[in-house]
Order: structure tokens, then sequence, then C-alpha cells
């Protein structure tokens, strides 16, 4: 019985080639890139954060204070200038958890004292701040820039969330899974899963 071979390849000998027929010039540029940045995130970050998942790509940090309080998943990829900030580098780690899948374009902040937990397959658009904590103000007593005391809650982010950019979500917030978060919202309060909110502070606006 003759051997039919797939269009993507042509026959030599007795074995097929892997010759592409019409193939993207730009493939193996992409390809090679993307092997780069793979290459690149594992020798940078893989020894220095709590966990790092397998084929996750980092661009460039704009500031790390302890990688150790950070465990990112698998297949995720971080866009550039992020920040990452331990408020309690004297706590357990990790505090700052990123689940499998999450796509986070550039200039992402999360802060974190206790617990900043991000879901699986979220998207999360440029300028977000997530943070559980915030600084104390004391009329007459130790100035801000001094205190060193914060209010603590943790945050969690739910599975295939979106959030727009230049959100903020602030301490004790809990998003639902698949809702939506429009831009430039501020988060204060827990979302119901499958809510689409918008505004300052946010308000549901529909259900999914």
């Amino acid at each position: 019985m003759a051997l039919e071979l797939p269009d993507v390849f042509e026959a030599s000998g007795d074995a097929p080639s892997p010759r592409r027929r019409n193939a993207d010039p730009l493939a193996w540029i992409r390809l090679c890139r993307r092997g780069w940045q793979l290459g690149r995130t594992r020798l940078l970050w893989g020894s220095r954060l709590y966990s790092l998942g397998r084929r996750s790509i980092l661009a460039g940090a704009l500031q790390v204070n302890n990688p150790k309080a950070v465990a990112i998943g698998a297949h995720v990829t971080l866009g550039p200038l992020f920040v990452f900030g331990d408020l309690d580098p004297t706590g357990p780690n990790p505090k700052i958890i990123i689940g499998d899948g999450c796509t986070i374009v550039s200039r992402f902040q999360c802060n974190a004292a206790r617990s900043v937990v991000i879901g699986e397959n979220v998207l999360i658009a440029s300028n977000v701040l997530i943070t559980d904590s915030d600084h104390v103000v004391e009329p007459g007593g130790v100035p801000v820039t001094r205190n060193r005391r914060l209010v603590t809650r943790p945050v969690r982010i739910g599975d295939g969330c979106w959030l727009g950019q230049n959100v903020v979500v602030v301490k004790g917030v809990t998003v639902g899974e698949y809702s939506v978060i429009g831009a430039n919202s501020v988060v204060t309060r827990d979302v119901p899963p499958g809510s689409v909110v918008a505004g300052n502070p946010a308000r549901i606006i529909r259900r999914l």
C-alpha cells in the first residue's frame, strides 16, 4: 500500500522530509524569539521566585523586593515594568500567587503583606494595581511616611476574570470567577461570580 504524505511533507527516499510548503517566513523568527523569552525567564527567575511554572514568560521587572514571596503558575505571560511588593518580608511565603494561564499586560503592580491570589486564566490589562494592605494615617501621631503599621486583608481574583486598564483592587476584596472589571474602576467590595462592574467605587452593571 502506498504511503500518503501530508501536504506539509515531501518524500525523500524512505522517509518524509520536514520541509514545509509555503511556510511563513517569520515563523522561525517568532519561534526563536519565544524560545529566547522562555530561556531568559527561566535563567533570571527560575531559582529566585518561590515557584515558576513551565513555559511562563516574564518581561523586564521594575521592582521585586522579595522574589521568594511570588509563586507563578504555568503558561503565564507577564508584561514589562511589573512590580511585586512584599510588605512584610518576615511573614510566610508565598504571598502573591498567580495561577496557570494568566496574561498580564504592562505596568502591573501587586503588593501583599498577607495574601493576593489570582486564579487561572485571568486577563489583566495595563496599569492595574492589586493590594491587600492600606497605610495607617494617625492625626497627631506618627507621620504616614514613617508609620510602619498596615491594615491588611487578603485578596482573591477568581478564575477566568478580566480586569480592564487602570483598575485598582483594594484589601479584603474577592472577585468572583468569570467577572469583568471595567477600565478605571476601583473595587472596594466583593464582586459576585459572573458580574460586570465599573466605576469608583465599582458597582454591578449587569450579570453575564
